[in-house]
């Protein structure tokens, strides 16, 4: 016999808050990414490496915030589809701008 009283389609409550210590944990391991992200771009001479891991510590830290400040892992349809959405959109935007890029006279740049 379950003792779990929530229904399925109950509203986030106070049931549903974080843990202030993973949200620390969370924070300063954002925020130490983003430490080792500035000094890799002062004192890391990885030359032709520096761009793609400087992304990837980037794209690291967006997964984070996506995951536990925008609550992507509670697994709501609603927050899903906008995240999804956004992301649609600024892949269209980056395509459409990089079109124009490559479109473009080359000696007027």
């Amino acid at each position: 016999m379950t003792t779990d009283t929530h229904k399925p389609d109950d509203p986030p409550t106070m049931h549903d808050v974080d843990k202030v210590g993973s949200l620390f944990v969370v924070y300063f391991v954002v925020l130490g990414l983003a430490v080792a992200n500035i000094l890799l771009a002062e004192f890391g001479h990885l030359g032709n490496l520096s761009l793609p891991v400087q992304l990837g510590i980037g794209t690291v830290q967006a997964c984070l915030v996506a995951w536990y400040w925008m609550h992507m892992r509670r697994g709501d349809k609603v927050v899903t589809l906008t995240a999804v959405t956004a992301l649609f959109f600024i892949f269209i935007f980056y395509v459409l701008v990089l079109a124009d890029i490559l479109t473009r006279w080359r000696a007027a740049i």
